[in-house]
């Protein structure tokens, strides 16, 4: 089944029109009542390198003799989505950067100290 085929059906059973205005009414009200989500700091950091790699015109190989790294295993974090720092800091090495963390005050409450 197509991706548009699956909207349409609900329990093995196609919906008809009216149910399926009636879920889209309700999967809108709740994505408006719902905060936006926040990107994750690691697949932003990952997704920032990957497009540095590509900007370079570096191929997997070409950073994998860089890092140390094998290719597979630079594939599987860019797919993947998780690392290490230390991780990040061989790949951003092997870009010629440095990795640099960095902290911002949240919009909640601070937390007070004792």
């Amino acid at each position: 089944m197509t991706k548009q085929e699956l909207r349409s059906v609900s329990r093995g059973r196609r919906l008809t029109k009216a149910e399926a205005a009636k879920y889209r009414k309700i999967r809108r009200q709740v994505e408006e009542e719902l905060p936006p989500a926040k990107p994750d700091p690691m697949k932003v950091a990952i997704a920032k390198l990957r497009a540095m790699r590509e900007a370079k015109g570096m191929t997997l190989a070409e950073l994998a003799d860089r890092t140390g790294m094998t290719r597979g295993n630079i594939a599987r974090l860019e797919s993947q989505k998780n690392a290490t720092l230390r991780t990040l800091e061989r790949y951003a090495a092997g870009l010629g950067c440095t990795l640099e963390i960095g902290f911002s005050p949240s919009k909640s409450k601070a937390v007070a100290s004792t």
